[in-house]
C-alpha cells in the first residue's frame, strides 16, 4: 500500500512536468507552448487525474516549472499564471493563491506545504492561479462561458456560475490580483481579546457551518462580511451609525493595516484598530458573503455587537510576527507566465494586450496598496530587488511607484510592442529543469488554525453560488 501510494505521488508530479515546451518573452511576459495539452488539461479536463495538490495549483506548478527548464532564473518570489485556452469551464477556472513557502510565523502560515508540491525552485514563495485570459467554456449546453478577467485591470469583475449572475459585481480586477497573492500571507489569524473567551476566529468568514445538520463549520482564508476591513481579502466598508446600527457598503479596496501587519510591512504600533462585528445569535462566528462593489448601494443592519481588534489581540493569540517589520522582506519579484492553448504558437492580441496591462499595472498598484511600503518588480531585466543592509531591508531609490493620478491604465501605455520574431527564445540550460524533492518542511502539515490548505476557491461556481445565496439569505435576515 506504501509504495502504491509513493507511486501515485511520484507519477502525479511526473504528470504535471511538461517535457520539452518551447518557451519565449514578449516583453516581460514569458509564454509557454504546450503542444500536448499536458498543462493545460490540468484544467481543462472535466475529471482530473489528481485532485491534490487542486489542479490549478498543479497548472500554476507546471508552468513554473517549465519556465524553469528552459532556462529562466530561480529568482522569483511569485508568478501569475494564465491560460488562452477556451475549454476551461467555470467549475474548473477557479482563482487560487496558494502558498508555496512560508514567509513567517506567527500569521497562521506556520508548515502547511504538502510533500507533492514541488517547485523547481529553493526560492518561490506564491503560485497564482488565473486562469482564462479569454473566455471560459460553458458547461451547461447552449449557454456561452463567461470572460472571468476584466479587460480593464481597474474594472469591476463580474463573476460567474456558468451564467451570469445579474447586477453582481465585486472586487476590480487588478484587486483580485492583490486578492490571490495576498494569500500568501493572508489570512489564517485568531485574536484574544483578554475577556476570558479565549482565542476567536470570527474576524474571519466561516464555511460549512450547518446547525441542522450538525456540522460546526470552519473558518476560512477571508475576512468576515462584519469586518471592516476594508481590504481586497474581503469582508466589508462599515460605519458605526450609533444606537447599534451599522452601515455595510462597498469601497475601493486595498490592504489593511492588519494585512500590511501580517505582511511584514508595518510594526505593531502603527496598526490602527479593525471593527469586527458579532452576531449574538451566532455568537464567534464570522459570515461568509461575496464582498461589495465600490459602486454598491450598501445597507443598515442592527443588533450585532462591535468589537474593535487591534494588532496586539492578534499577537496573544498567535504569537509575534518572526521575522517583524522593519527586518521583514518588502521587495518580491514577481513573473507573468502564459501558457498556450494546444496549437497555438503565439498569445492572441486581445489577450497578450490584457496581460501586459495586468502585468504593467500590478506594481504601482501594490504600491499604492500597500501605502507606500511594498514594491513588487515584474520586469524580466534590469536590477532587482535590493538585499537587507544590517539586518534592515533598504528599498531601491526608485522603488516606490506613484498610483495613476486617477486610478487607471493609460491606453497609450497599455501595450507593450511584440518583437518582429514573436519573442526572445530561451535556450534549455543543462540540469535547470529537475524538479526538486520535497524537503522537510514541505512535508509538514498544519494542525493549528489553519485546517485546510490556505488559498482559496475564490471564483468557483459552487463557492460563488454558496456566496451569492449567503449574502442574499444574510440580507434577508438582517433588513
Amino acid at each position: 500500500m506504501r509504495s502504491a501510494t509513493i507511486s501515485a505521488v511520484v507519477m502525479s508530479v511526473l504528470l504535471a512536468w511538461p517535457s520539452a515546451a518551447q518557451v519565449s518573452t514578449v516583453g516581460d511576459i514569458y509564454v509557454v507552448q504546450d503542444p500536448s495539452g499536458s498543462i493545460t488539461n490540468l484544467v481543462a479536463s472535466m475529471m482530473p487525474g489528481s485532485i491534490f495538490p487542486p489542479p490549478q495549483e498543479q497548472f500554476c506548478r507546471a508552468a513554473f516549472n517549465a519556465i524553469r527548464a528552459a532556462g529562466a532564473p530561480d529568482d522569483f518570489d511569485g508568478v501569475f499564471s494564465f491560460s488562452t485556452s477556451d475549454q476551461i469551464t467555470d467549475l474548473n477556472n477557479v482563482w487560487m493563491g496558494p502558498p508555496v513557502r512560508s514567509a513567517a510565523t506567527g500569521i497562521g502560515r506556520d508548515g502547511v506545504f504538502p510533500s507533492v508540491n514541488t517547485y523547481s525552485s529553493s526560492k518561490l514563495g506564491q503560485c497564482v492561479y488565473m486562469g482564462a485570459l479569454g473566455t471560459t467554456k460553458g458547461f451547461i449546453p447552449g449557454l456561452p462561458g463567461s470572460e472571468p478577467i476584466p479587460a480593464d485591470p481597474d474594472a469591476d469583475w463580474s463573476p460567474s456560475i456558468g451564467i451570469p449572475l445579474p447586477g453582481v459585481t465585486s472586487l476590480t480586477g487588478i484587486e483580485m490580483l492583490g486578492h490571490e497573492y495576498g494569500h500568501h500571507w493572508l489570512l489564517g489569524v485568531e485574536f484574544d481579546q483578554a475577556d476570558g473567551r479565549g482565542k476567536q476566529h470570527f474576524i474571519r468568514a466561516l464555511t460549512g457551518a450547518d446547525p441542522e445538520g450538525g456540522q460546526m463549520g470552519h473558518p476560512n482564508q477571508h475576512y468576515s462580511r462584519l469586518t471592516d476591513s476594508r481590504s481586497v481579502m474581503y469582508g466589508e466598508c462599515i460605519t458605526d451609525l450609533g444606537g447599534g446600527s451599522f452601515r455595510l457598503q462597498g469601497c475601493p479596496r486595498k490592504y489593511s493595516h492588519i494585512d500590511q501587519y501580517l505582511m511584514g510591512l508595518r510594526g505593531e504600533n502603527e496598526v490602527s484598530p479593525m471593527m469586527v462585528l458579532e452576531d449574538p445569535a451566532a455568537p464567534g462566528e464570522g459570515v461568509d458573503s461575496l464582498p461589495m462593489s465600490r459602486t454598491s448601494s450598501g445597507q443598515t443592519v442592527t443588533g450585532l455587537v462591535r468589537h474593535d481588534i487591534t494588532a496586539a489581540e492578534i499577537i496573544r493569540a498567535m504569537g509575534p510576527r518572526v521575522p517583524a517589520y522593519p527586518h521583514a522582506q518588502r521587495c518580491w519579484k514577481v513573473a507573468f507566465i502564459v501558457v498556450l492553448a494546444p496549437g497555438q504558437t503565439a498569445v492572441p492580441a486581445a489577450m497578450l494586450t490584457k496581460v501586459q496591462k495586468y502585468q504593467q499595472r500590478w506594481g504601482p498598484w501594490f504600491n499604492m496598496a500597500t501605502d507606500g511600503r511594498g514594491t513588487m518588480l515584474t520586469s524580466l531585466t534590469g536590477p532587482g530587488c535590493p538585499t537587507p543592509d544590517g539586518g534592515v531591508f533598504v528599498e531601491p531609490d526608485a522603488g516606490v511607484m506613484e498610483p495613476p493620478d486617477a486610478g487607471g491604465t493609460e491606453e497609450d501605455a497599455g501595450v507593450v510592442e511584440q518583437p518582429d520574431a514573436g519573442g526572445e527564445v530561451i535556450t534549455p540550460a543543462p540540469d535547470a529543469g529537475a524538479p526538486k524533492g520535497p524537503t522537510k518542511e514541505d512535508t509538514r502539515v498544519d494542525l493549528g488554525t489553519t485546517k485546510l490548505r490556505p488559498g482559496c476557491s475564490c471564483n468557483a461556481a459552487e463557492g460563488l453560488l454558496l456566496f451569492a445565496l449567503g449574502g442574499w439569505l444574510a440580507r434577508r435576515r438582517r433588513k
